[in-house]
C-alpha cells in the first residue's frame, strides 16, 4: 500500500512540475498584441447599429478581446481557446435610443495574448452620422420645356446642390457628361449649350456627399426645329409662383392627339369654369410661363398667339360650366365647346389617410363613431364640402402634420362611402400625380416638406382632377 501511495505522490508531483513549466512558459511571452487595422472613428446615431471592425495579431496567440463601455452597459468579452495568431474583430452593437445627438464617446478595445499581455485601442464613436441625401435645385432649364434651334444658345443649365458636406457632382446626357469633385455645403453648376440636333434631351443630375448619400434628379428639354410638343398644360392662374407652390395639380394636364397629322400639334383640355369670363392659358412647360405660353390673338377670333409670359391675352370662357378647349399649332387656332356632364354624382366624398387634420385638431385617424384610432380606414374619413353650383366639385381645408398615432407613411386616398371602401379614388402617381383613378391607382404619400402647412384640396369627380394649394 505504501508503495502505491508513493507512486501516486511521485506522479502528481510530476504533473505539478509540468503545469508549473507551462505557467513559466506563458509568463515568458515577450510579444504584445498589435492592431494591423482598425476603424478608430465610427459615425453613428442614437438607436442605430454599428460594428467594431479590426484585425489584431500576436505570434503568441490571441487569447481574448474585451469591449467595455459602462455608460452604454456594454461589456463584451470574446475568449479564444484556439489562440489564433491573427484574429478579425467584428462585433455589432446598437447605440442606446436615449444617447445624445452629436455627442462623442470613447470606447476601449482591450486585446490579450496567451501570456496575458494586453494592448488597448480606443475607438471614438461620434453620434453625428449624416443620413440625409443632398438637395438638388434646378433653376434652369424648366423641366419639360421646349426650345427652338436657333443661331445661339439653346439650353442654359443652372443647378445648385446643397448638403452638410458635398463630395461629387455629376451630370449625364447625350450632349454633356461631367463628373466634378466638390466640397463644402453648396455648389452651383452652370453651363450654356449650343445644340444642333432636334430631340428630347434628358439631363440626369446626381449629387453625392462625403458619407455616400446621393440624390438624383432628371430634367428634360425638348429641342425642336419646328413648334411641336410632347406635352401641353393649361392653367387658370397668372401668378408664376402658383405654378410651383402647389403640392400637386397645377397646372392642369391636357390630352395630346395621337393622329398622325396632329401628333405634337393638337391638344385638348377639359375645365370647369366657376364664373363668367374665366381666363385660361396653355403652357408648354409645367413650372413656368417661359419660354412658351399660348393665349388668345386679340386681332383674330379663335386665333392662338405665342408668348413667353403670363401677360399674353387669355382664352376667355364666357359662362359658368364645363368646357372642352382645343388648341391646334398647325394653324395657330383654338376652339371652346361648352358641355354638360352625364356621369354619376355622389352624395358625399371623404378624405382618408394619416397626417391630415381638419381645423388643425381632428385627424383622419380619429374614428367618426368611437373616437378611437383607425388610420387609413373609411370609418375615419373626413367629409369634403360640395360646391353650391356644381355637384361634381368638392373642397376641404386641411393641415398636414406628422401623425403621432401611426408609424406608417403620411398620405391619403379618397372615397364616397362612410360605411365601406367602394367607390374610392387613388392617384395616378405616388409622387407627381396628375389625375385621380376611380377604384384604382396608388396611394399618395406626402413629402416631408409639405408637413406643417395648410392646404385646400379641390376634387372634381367628373374631371378626375384634384389640386392641393397652399392657403
Amino acid at each position: 500500500m505504501r508503495n502505491i501511495k508513493t507512486k501516486l505522490l511521485l506522479f502528481i508531483g510530476a504533473i505539478a512540475i509540468m503545469v508549473s513549466c507551462n505557467d513559466d512558459d506563458s509568463l515568458s511571452v515577450d510579444s504584445i498584441p498589435e492592431f494591423q487595422s482598425v476603424d478608430v472613428v465610427i459615425s453613428s446615431l442614437p438607436g442605430e447599429l454599428f460594428t467594431f471592425k479590426g484585425v489584431v495579431s500576436d505570434p503568441a496567440g490571441i487569447k481574448s478581446v474585451n469591449i467595455s463601455y459602462e455608460p452604454w452597459f456594454l461589456n463584451k468579452k470574446i475568449v479564444k481557446d484556439s489562440l489564433p495568431e491573427t484574429y478579425e474583430i467584428s462585433y455589432s452593437f446598437r447605440v442606446p435610443e436615449d444617447a445624445v445627438d452629436n455627442s462623442i464617446h470613447t470606447i476601449p478595445i482591450a486585446v490579450s495574448n496567451a501570456g496575458d499581455k494586453t494592448t488597448t485601442q480606443n475607438i471614438v464613436i461620434t453620434l453625428d452620422k449624416d443620413i440625409e441625401n443632398p438637395s438638388i435645385q434646378i433653376a434652369q432649364p424648366v423641366d419639360g420645356s421646349t426650345v427652338l434651334i436657333g443661331s445661339g444658345i439653346e439650353v442654359n443649365l443652372e443647378i445648385t446642390v446643397t448638403d452638410k458636406e458635398l463630395a461629387e457632382f455629376k451630370i449625364e446626357s447625350d450632349v454633356l457628361n461631367e463628373t466634378i469633385a466638390v466640397s463644402g455645403a453648396t455648389y452651383t453648376y452652370t453651363k450654356a449649350l449650343d445644340i444642333a440636333d432636334p430631340k428630347s434631351y434628358h439631363f440626369v443630375i446626381t449629387s453625392t456627399d462625403v458619407s455616400g448619400n446621393s440624390a438624383t434628379k432628371t430634367v428634360v428639354v425638348n429641342v425642336l426645329n419646328q413648334l411641336s410638343f410632347d406635352v401641353m398644360y393649361m392653367t387658370d392662374v397668372k401668378d408664376a409662383s402658383l405654378l410651383s407652390s402647389d403640392l400637386f395639380g397645377i397646372p392642369f394636364t391636357t390630352s395630346a392627339s395621337t393622329a398622325s397629322t396632329e401628333d405634337g400639334f393638337v391638344f385638348t383640355a377639359k375645365y370647369y369654369s366657376p364664373q363668367v369670363n374665366s381666363e385660361v392659358r396653355f403652357l408648354a412647360q409645367k413650372g413656368s410661363f417661359s419660354p412658351y405660353t399660348f393665349g388668345a390673338d386679340s386681332t383674330t377670333s379663335g386665333g392662338l398667339v405665342l408668348s413667353n409670359s403670363a401677360n399674353v391675352n387669355p382664352i376667355v370662357l364666357p359662362q359658368k360650366g364645363y368646357y372642352e378647349i382645343q388648341m391646334d399649332l398647325r394653324d395657330s387656332s383654338y376652339t371652346i365647346t361648352p358641355y354638360t356632364p352625364s356621369d354619376t354624382t355622389f352624395d358625399q366624398v371623404y378624405i382618408i389617410g394619416t397626417g391630415v387634420y381638419i381645423d388643425d385638431t381632428i385627424s383622419t385617424c380619429t374614428n367618426n363613431s368611437t373616437g378611437g384610432i383607425t388610420c387609413w380606414n373609411f370609418a375615419s374619413g373626413k367629409p369634403f364640402v360640395k360646391n353650391a353650383n356644381n355637384d361634381y366639385l368638392w373642397s376641404i381645408d386641411v393641415t398636414l402634420k406628422e401623425e403621432p398615432n401611426n408609424s406608417g407613411d403620411n398620405g391619403f386616398i379618397l372615397n364616397a362611402n362612410a360605411a365601406g371602401w367602394s367607390p374610392f379614388w387613388r392617384l395616378d402617381d405616388g409622387t407627381e400625380p396628375t389625375a385621380t383613378v376611380p377604384n384604382g391607382g396608388v396611394n399618395y404619400i406626402f413629402p416631408d416638406s409639405a408637413l406643417g402647412k395648410d392646404y385646400t384640396f379641390k376634387f372634381d369627380t367628373h374631371l378626375n382632377r384634384i389640386t392641393a394649394v397652399l392657403r
